[in-house]
């Protein structure tokens, strides 16, 4: 990943107002700076533990993930935390495709505004990473990049709790997200987009977004109303032959958990998705799927540190609109489900989950069955440093389609290692890999072998406290 979340362990020191004010003038000068030099657009490069949501092993959901923290771990709450960053770094595959293989250096300079609110009542992140990409061969990436996340969890009375996130991102070339950002737990929500396919692009703008209003009845039972949206569309391809898929849809769901004990919830969810992808030519211009989902979850706290959360169902999906040979109009029924476990101790914390669905193709397809599994560890390492460790696995293929034989696989790893030095500044070096290959109706140029190293610093330039 080319751009890294800072990682801050201080807090600013709390003065008087008087001697403060000039002080105060600059940062907010800063501030208003930072905010015109970067607007917002948005990206879930993290989702942030809430006090209000329900905790690890609750039923399968709709809402965000959450971080993998050590246990006790906490995150900046109610306060405000400014950082930069600059890191260098070596890509053998800029352009993440064998056919065109183009190897680059290049520098990185980031930025990082977190704002963390709790409250008896009120839940509110914001985390938002700007950071602009200087090559020293390929100058036509060299973009301003951005990736950003907000959640609001409000509750409007004693049973009624109002839930809100969206997530959204415009970046320029194919950056994945392997290390560098916080190692995300639990299994991806059954509304979020493919993150395990890689497509042919110099620009990509994602964004998914979701509410949902939850009525508690009782300590044991509580129904949740959800709708979302998600987006994705891409700019520019490189030596592509035929386009990719942009994709627009919606979703609407109805969940009912009931608590069965202290530490085990069960769950069922329902949940209908719209989705119209357009631009491509494979399995026609334009093609609409539905999909129906019912999902059985079991959620349970295994021990203090230990939660696992297995789900399953049927899913009923049928493609509208295209025009080809290559297209099933009927409708079919596929079987869908996964599991995750998570882990968070002291010293070590780490979470493995897997899932088979149907999800969008990355660009690459319309809809597809999407099999992936992930593996992600956090480690305090000797004195100050700490390991990341991330391995993420995807299967895509089109056999929902008649006659369709396409296949993407992919794999991701990537292993960071961060130390902070002096108060305020963090050193991390890192290394990055990934590999696809597409066989069948896809183009062989979606096909691409990927390494990077990373070596970098990240310094807090502010933390503001919010009051308690």
């Amino acid at each position: 990943m080319l751009a890294k979340n800072p990682k801050s362990r201080f807090r600013g020191v709390k003065g008087k107002a008087a001697a403060r004010s000039c002080e105060s003038l600059k940062i907010l000068v800063c501030l208003a700076s930072f905010v015109a030099l970067f607007p917002v657009y948005i990206m879930a490069q993290s989702a942030t533990t809430s006090t209000l949501a329900p905790t690890q092993g609750a039923s399968y959901g709709t809402g965000p993930q959450t971080p993998l923290r050590f246990e006790g771990e906490a995150g900046h709450e109610n306060e405000a935390v400014l950082s930069v960053g600059a890191a260098a770094f070596y890509d053998d595959n800029v352009q993440a495709t064998n056919a065109i293989r183009l190897a680059d250096e290049a520098v990185s300079l980031s930025s990082h505004l977190g704002i963390e609110k709790q409250t008896s009542n009120l839940s509110f992140t914001f985390d938002y990473l700007p950071f602009f990409l200087i090559y020293r061969q390929i100058s036509q990436l060299d973009r301003l990049n951005h990736s950003a996340n907000t959640t609001l969890e409000y509750r409007l009375s004693p049973r009624f709790l109002l839930g809100l996130h969206d997530v959204f991102s415009y970046q320029n070339g194919v950056l994945p997200s392997i290390t560098g950002t916080q190692i995300q737990s639990g299994p991806p929500p059954p509304t979020g987009l493919n993150q395990g396919i890689f497509s042919y692009t110099t620009r990509t703008l994602a964004n998914v977004a979701g509410v949902d209003l939850t009525f508690a009845k009782s300590r044991r039972n509580s129904f949740t109303l959800s709708v979302g949206y998600d987006q994705r569309q891409y700019g520019n391809q490189t030596g592509a032959i035929e386009s990719l898929y942009n994709g627009l849809g919606g979703n609407a769901g109805f969940q009912y958990q009931y608590r069965a004990t202290k530490h085990t919830t069960l769950g069922l969810l329902l949940l209908h998705r719209d989705t119209t992808y357009r631009g491509g030519t494979t399995f026609g211009s334009t093609a609409r799927t539905q999909i129906e989902t019912g999902y059985l979850s079991l959620g349970s706290h295994l021990s203090p540190t230990v939660s696992v959360t297995v789900f399953g169902g049927p899913q009923y999906v049928r493609t509208l609109g295209a025009a080809t040979s290559l297209t099933s109009l009927a409708g079919k029924w596929q079987g869908s489900g996964g599991a995750s476990l998570t882990k968070e101790a002291r010293q070590t914390a780490l979470d493995f989950s897997f899932q088979r669905s149907v999800n969008d193709g990355g660009g690459l397809y319309t809809s597809v069955i999407d099999t992936n599994g992930s593996f992600g560890a956090r480690r305090r390492l000797y004195g100050l440093w700490e390991g990341n460790v991330v391995v993420g696995v995807t299967r895509v293929d089109a056999s929902l389609f008649q006659n369709a034989n396409g296949t993407t696989n992919a794999v991701t790893a990537g292993v960071d290692f961060s130390r902070p030095i002096r108060e305020r500044s963090t050193l991390h070096i890192s290394y990055d890999t990934t590999h696809q290959v597409s066989n069948g109706i896809i183009p062989i140029f979606s096909n691409f072998d990927r390494n990077q190293i990373t070596i970098g610093f990240d310094f807090q330039v502010k933390a503001v406290s919010l009051g308690q």
